[in-house]
Parts: structure tokens; sequence; C-alpha cells
């Protein structure tokens, strides 16, 4: 019996059995029946499958697929208390951990998987050679890098593709929550900042996260010894850490990236004199996951200038009481907001300004068992 010849039912049955998303899509362009009967296969199947080739074709891995579907994750998570505290255990864990989540609980089509792929050309590689040149090998290899060749000359380890899929999983997480604070007539549900934190933490994993943020003991720096900070004594882990939010710091808060963004907000409107307004302004633009970065690139803003008006209009429509709560951190008492901001969140999370003292290994504030 032909493949042909196998009824419909079974035929069905088969991604199930593949082992990545190369076979699946061998099978489908088989032939015009095949490709019929395989144009509309569960998502998740797609999703396991696309998972099982992560490491070829959806590089970085795991961060790739979680970009591409951490937002359903996001949209679940809000449903209920008790989704929103699996996804929390999920962070704690890492970004495996979380891309397990999203195997569970989200999916992908074919068309998605084209999008990605096609977004790599037009958006991730030339936003991604623009952190290059603001915190990559490009810069570090400025002439006369020390002596005057950059603005701003520091040590800092940053893999730039990495980095850019970091800040994207951010805005796909969170970008709701951003919405609910621009509408808090409609009383959306969203992630509050200590919550937010827990993804700093643990999937943007650094050294200083796990001593300045943990000795300081403030609520939501609390580091548990789980995930990427699990068995803090074995050396032959410490590059589990890397200096991600170190390197994020520096990004977030250079000349070039901020003046990039600045470029798109005042392409709408002149900059808010109150400064919270100004703030909620500034990340409001930023925390728009993957589809975002197209405001990055030429036309970009056009076509989404009617969003950012909307939201620069509910910026302006809020009153001082729908104002974000501000939160204070550290001996030198660094500030994030109820409202998304990454940048703040990065700073207060790596503590690499809260206080010059640095804590002994043998603290019991440096980790804490996991709860």
């Amino acid at each position: 019996m032909g493949i042909l010849q196998v009824p419909i039912e079974l035929l069905l049955l088969f991604p199930n059995y593949l082992h990545n998303i190369e076979d699946f899509m061998n099978l489908s362009s088989t032939c015009r029946k095949l490709h019929n009967i395989y144009s509309d296969v569960f998502p998740r199947t797609i999703l396991q499958l696309a998972v099982a080739s992560s490491r070829t074709f959806f590089r970085p891995d795991p961060h790739f697929l979680i970009a591409a579907t951490v937002r359903q994750v996001s949209g679940w998570a809000l449903l209920t208390p008790s989704n929103t505290e699996t996804l929390r255990q999920a962070l704690r864990r890492g970004v495996h951990a979380l891309l397990d989540l999203c195997v569970s609980k989200a999916g992908l089509t074919m068309t998605d998987i084209r999008r990605l792929h096609a977004s790599r050309f037009s958006l991730l590689n030339p936003v991604s050679d623009m952190i290059d040149a603001c915190a990559g090998l490009r810069w570090l290899s400025t002439p006369n890098f020390w002596e005057g060749g950059v603005s701003a000359p520091a040590t800092i380890s940053l893999e730039p593709t990495r980095s850019l899929f970091q800040i994207v999983i951010y805005g796909e997480l969170f970008a709701s929550s951003v919405a609910a604070f621009l509408h808090p007539q409609l009383t959306l549900p969203r992630f509050d900042h200590e919550f937010r934190m827990e993804y700093i933490k643990y999937c943007i994993p650094d050294h200083g996260c796990g001593t300045y943020g943990a000795w300081d003991g403030c609520a939501g720096l609390t580091v548990y010894e789980i995930g990427p900070y699990a068995d803090p004594d074995n050396e032959a882990m410490i590059p589990r850490h890397d200096y991600d939010q170190e390197g994020l710091d520096h990004l977030l808060s250079c000349r070039t990236w901020e003046e990039a963004w600045a470029e798109v907000r005042l392409a709408i409107g002149p900059d808010f004199d109150s400064e919270w307004r100004q703030e909620l302004w500034c990340s409001a633009v930023q925390v728009q996951g993957l589809e975002g970065l197209e405001m990055l690139r030429p036309e970009g803003v056009e076509k989404w200038r009617p969003r950012l008006e909307a939201m620069r209009e509910s910026i302006e429509r809020l009153s001082c009481e729908e104002k974000p709560k501000e939160y204070w951190y550290g001996r030198n008492k660094s500030k994030c907001w109820e409202s998304p901001h990454m940048a703040a969140e990065i700073l207060v999370a790596g503590g690499s300004k809260l206080g010059d003292e640095r804590p002994s290994a043998d603290d019991p504030r440096f980790y804490l068992p996991p709860p």
C-alpha cells in the first residue's frame, strides 16, 4: 500500500511520530494531497517539532521559540492566579523551563514559522547588528577604545542576538501589562513589578543579581538557589550566570540605543514635561515585543503610527491619581515603577549601582534555599 492509500485519519497522526520540523516540511511538500492534509496540523504539534530543531533552525536556543510563543503563555497566565503562579515557577527555573511551559500551553502554525524566518532578515539581524555596534564585539573593536574611541568605554560581556531576544521576550510577556496601565478604566489583568523581576532575575541570569540583589534584601530582589542559581558552590557552573544584566544595563542606557527610540517617539509627538508620563511613554513604545522592532527600521514608524498615537493619547488622558506607583531599591535609591520598565528593572536586579560593599559568599542572604 502506498502512502497516499493510507486513510486520512491515520495520515493525520504521522506528524506525532516525526523527529523534527524538517521531517514535517519534507513530508508535507511531497505532493499536493499531503500538503493539503498537513496545512492545518495542530499548532502544538508544530511547536513540538520546532523545538526538536531549535538548535539548528531556531537559534538562539531556546530564546527564539520562547519569543515566538510566550505572548500566548502570558495571556493564559493572566486568566487565573493559579496560572500566574505556574508561570512564576517556570520563570524561576530559567529559560529552558519557560520553553517547556510554552510547549505545553502554546502553539505555532507553519505560517507563523515562515513569518518568523522572514523577520530574522528584515528585523532581527539588523537590530542585532545595531546592538553589536552599541555593546558587542564591534563596539569593543572600536579603534582607540579606551582613549576616546567610544563615549563610555567599559568591559562588557554581551552576546548581541541573545540580548536582543531577552528584550523581545520581556515585551512579549509584559506588553499586555503596559496596555493595562494605559487603559485603567478597563481594569485589565496585569503582572506587578515583583513578578516581572522574576523574569529579569532568573531568565537573564547574572553574577551581580545573585550577590548584590540577594544581599540587599529588598522585596522582589531575593534570589533563590534554584534554576540558573542552583548549586552556587559548583565553580564549573559559573558560566551559567554570564553577565547578561550588566550588558543589558549598558545597552539600554547607551546613547545610540536611546537616540534610536527617541527618534521614534519624537516622530509621534514631543516629550512630556511630566517625568512619570515621559517614563511611561518611553517604556510603552519599547515594550512591544518582536513586532515592535519594526519601529527601528525604515518606514517602521509609519506602520506603527496609529498605535503609537493611541498610546500617547492614553498617557495624556491619565490623571495624577492613575500614575504608576514608584518603588525605591538599595542604599542609593534606584527607582522602578509598577508599570513595565525594563531598563530600571535591570539596574535594580543587577545591583550594579545599589552600593559599593560586596557581600561575603557565606552571608546567609547570598542565596536563599528554594521556597
